[in-house]
């Protein structure tokens, strides 16, 4: 199931559609939220009440620099969390080496490919259109399952 809120153009408050899509979830299921880049109101909102997060950076100085913003937020907001590097091999081992001296769990790191991007603004599935990413990403839910919700693995 998928429920998706839409923001209409000149409205400045989204936490209270993030509210309305949220109050529609089901209880008897796993659930994903996607939440917008950074540190605003619409973020917190869209973590408020989350078992764990996903924070999904890439590994440039840019990338280094937002998840460390990301990072102090969900500590403050005491969720647990893990890393995904997205595009990895594009930057530098920064990204790794703060993970590392931080005590934050990389989960995955999806690397840069052509065929991923080419995927993804065609509006594909990447484990459809790049099947090779298939294992990649069962491995992604298997350690999150086991790291945030002690549950078997698929």
């Amino acid at each position: 199931m998928l429920t998706m809120g839409r923001l209409d153009i000149g409205v400045a408050m989204a936490p209270p559609l993030i509210r309305a899509v949220k109050a529609r979830m089901q209880t008897d299921m796993s659930v994903i939220l996607d939440a917008p880049p950074g540190t605003s109101c619409p973020v917190i909102a869209t973590l408020q009440g989350s078992d764990a997060v996903l924070l999904v950076t890439e590994p440039t100085p840019f990338g280094l620099h937002d998840l460390k913003l990301a990072v102090e937020m969900v500590r403050a907001l005491a969720l647990p969390f893990g890393i995904v590097i997205n595009r990895a091999g594009i930057g530098d081992s920064r990204v790794n080496a703060y993970c590392q001296q931080e005590s934050i769990p990389i989960l995955t790191e999806i690397p840069n490919d052509r065929s991923i991007a080419e995927a993804y603004s065609r509006g594909e599935l990447i484990v459809d259109a790049v099947p090779e990413c298939r294992v990649l990403f069962k491995d992604l839910i298997n350690k999150t399952r086991r790291m945030f919700f002690a549950e078997a693995s698929i």
